[in-house]
């Protein structure tokens, strides 16, 4: 089990010296302090609509909807942050700040020309709007808050480099109870979706559990969306087992399991195994991400219960599904997946064109791969997790 920062952690990011010296995880569950502003004055924002008739805010307004919009719809057909939230942040002065925020800083990490200075200021508005938030703000119960949040997290990670992780754990507050029954809120389901995977993405990426408990909640299974959500939701128990030393409960995730792949409606359409990287297509994203997840629970599953399973095949699949998918949405969601996954992989030619494949997707995506390359070249100089 990971061990937690102590009281001498130096608080620094991503880790801090202290605690990686003695091999603890830095805990950033409690809040953080927000820093004032050395400049006193604020700047004032015009109400959504009027902002939007500026045409350099409408830009990257249409570049959230166009763009941005479909990394978090991933698993949802119905594209809550694309149409709920497109709709909203016409009326809601935090969400399009959040939204412009995030488009401008993609587009300053994507195109070089493109100055920081827009997209600071409106996550510093944001953030303003945020503090003020009550418990009992309607922003709270419909969901505009936690997606807000969640595009912010997006924002830090682009902006600084490393993941900061500060919005992750900002955004736990804002969580609905995962014990019995999910939301009825659109957008505050479709938040709580999002969390959960980059609470997954952040886990994979740094071997410890998840910040959110997932309880009993199982969902009906109707549509392609809710078998990727089903898997999410297993995935995100078995990491919390195999981080915890919880093997008597992987036994029963390894049930639940092979009985969700054994009912999945949908199958790769295209598969070659020619390449360095197997070539494997599926028809939705939300396909892709499914089975990636699959993968890893079954690496999880098979590493902390002892049983035989060949690690570099489902690393391979992994890898060659996230490229193969032409999608920005699978690359992002992947990086996770494959930042665990890949110490498996034993083969030169293997290990070269994934980290090609991954500093390519960082042109389009402006998510900071160096870190993810970085453990996986540690790994690869060692040996892999046994």
């Amino acid at each position: 089990m990971a061990k937690i920062a102590s009281k001498n952690c130096d608080e620094k990011l991503p880790t801090c010296s202290r605690c990686e010296r003695s091999g603890r995880w830095c805990d950033r569950t409690a809040p953080l302090k927000i820093q004032g502003q050395k400049n006193n004055s604020v700047e004032r924002f015009d109400e959504p609509r009027v902002r939007l008739q500026n045409e350099e805010i409408a830009h990257y307004f249409a570049h959230y909807l166009k763009t941005l919009a479909p990394w978090y719809d991933l698993n949802d057909l119905r594209q809550a942050f694309k149409g709920i939230v497109g709709s909203r942040a016409q009326q809601s002065s935090l969400l399009l700040s959040a939204v412009i925020a995030f488009a401008a800083i993609h587009k300053s990490r994507t195109c070089h020309a493109v100055p920081k200075s827009l997209a600071e200021r409106h996550h510093a508005h944001c953030l303003r709007l945020l503090i003020g938030i009550t418990e009992t703000s309607p922003e709270i119960k419909d969901g505009t808050a936690l997606a807000a949040t969640c595009l912010l997290r997006s924002y830090e990670i682009l902006a600084e480099e490393e993941d900061p992780n500060r919005h992750l754990f900002g955004a736990f507050s804002l969580i609905p109870s995962l014990s019995c029954s999910l939301p009825d809120e659109p957008l505050l389901r479709a938040g709580l979706w999002n969390y959960l995977r980059e609470d997954i993405t952040f886990s994979l990426i740094n071997r410890c559990p998840l910040k959110i408990e997932v309880g009993a909640i199982d969902i009906e299974l109707c549509r392609d969306d809710d078998y990727a959500n089903q898997i999410t939701i297993l995935l995100a128990r078995v990491i919390n087992a195999a981080f915890a030393d919880g093997s008597e409960l992987l036994v029963d995730l390894q049930s639940a399991i092979s009985a969700w792949n054994l009912s999945v409606p949908f199958q790769p359409y295209h598969e070659s195994h020619e390449g360095v990287l197997p070539k494997i297509q599926m028809v939705e994203d939300c396909h892709v991400a499914a089975m990636q997840y699959w993968h890893v629970a079954q690496i999880l599953l098979d590493l902390h219960t002892g049983s035989p399973v060949d690690f570099e095949a489902h690393a391979r699949a992994i890898c060659g599904m996230a490229f193969s998918a032409n999608s920005d949405p699978v690359v992002v969601n992947s990086y996770g997946p494959i930042c665990y996954s890949a110490q498996w992989l034993s083969r030169d030619d293997a290990r070269r064109e994934l980290v090609n494949h991954l500093l390519d997707s960082q042109k389009r995506t402006g998510w900071p791969v160096q870190a993810i390359i970085k453990k996986l070249k540690h790994s690869w100089a060692g040996e892999a997790e046994k």
